[in-house]
């Protein structure tokens, strides 16, 4: 027993995304997740380096790439990254780098747009040639609902906004991925104001796009990112390696209610959106897996 006691305690470094709040908001979560026993350690870039089999936590693309190019045999749990972003990196280093995943499925994100208009079946997807693949597996999936898509090129951006009203005109609603060459803070307002104009709804793609005007989004909530990185973190030390790249279980949604009262769209409760949500989706797969 007393060598139990004696034993060192376990050690995770995180590598913070520069946004003190926000990485001093997860640190706080992980420390109550992780509990006494394992102790959490901001390092800086220089400190990476020397890092031999400890678990590396970062927060964001860009602190993964840093800790990435520090050291790159470093075990490394990434936070709020996509799976577009990560998934190349987890598959040259299966057990080394993995991710609880920040992006939402498209096919939630889908649902979540049928839970609030439930008439709709047409979904308008922007793309560029080189996101486009974004969005394969989401047509894929969406006749099993009941749904399909029609994915609108944008060729330059001049081009961007006649190719949003055409795909508004084909739509019952946009469906937004988080595709930066399209939706970002310099764009999002024109296209928000461009389907507002056509009584049409945006869905997607973040909870941050909700407050600048898009209708809703479904988010995995902080707390469930950091139970699963706890998780991956378990596995790691008992294992050596990571669990893959994966989503939280839980997701919740967020709604503006202007947007909604403007367009006249009756509102269902978030917590209700979620679990139609979620029923659609447990229903499908379970339907799937026979």
């Amino acid at each position: 027993m007393a060598n139990a006691q004696e034993a060192p305690a376990r050690v995770v470094y995180f590598v913070g995304s520069g946004n003190a709040p926000l990485d001093q908001h997860l640190i706080a979560l992980l420390k109550r997740q992780l509990g006494p026993a394992t102790s959490l350690t901001e390092v800086s870039d220089d400190q990476l380096a020397t890092l031999e089999n400890s678990p590396v936590i970062t927060v964001g693309p860009a602190a993964f790439s840093r800790a990435r190019q520090a050291n790159r045999s470093a075990a490394i749990l990434a936070m709020l990254v996509d799976r577009s972003f990560i998934s190349a990196f987890a598959e040259r280093s299966p057990g080394q780098i993995s991710a609880v995943l920040y992006d939402v499925p498209l096919i939630r994100q889908a649902l979540t747009g049928k839970a609030i208009l439930p008439q709709a079946n047409k979904i308008a997807l922007l793309a560029t040639a080189d996101s486009v693949e974004l969005y394969e597996p989401l047509i894929d999936e969406l006749p099993a609902y009941g749904m399909s898509a029609k994915i609108f090129l944008v060729d330059s951006n001049d081009e961007l906004i006649p190719t949003l009203v055409r795909a508004l005109g084909y739509g019952d609603f946009l469906l937004a991925a988080p595709d930066s060459a399209i939706y970002n803070p310099r764009t999002i307002k024109h296209i928000l104001l461009t389907a507002y104009r056509r009584n049409q709804i945006v869905i997607g793609p973040t909870q941050a796009y909700v407050k600048a005007g898009s209708l809703a989004s479904s988010y995995a909530p902080f707390p469930e990112m950091v139970e699963m990185a706890g998780n991956f973190l378990s596995t790691f030390f008992e294992t050596g390696a990571y669990p893959e790249p994966s989503y939280p279980e839980e997701f919740r949604v967020e709604v503006n209610a202007q947007v909604a009262r403007s367009l006249n769209i009756p509102l269902p409760s978030r917590e209700d959106i979620a679990t139609r949500v979620d029923r659609q989706l447990t229903v499908n797969g379970e339907a799937s897996d026979e």
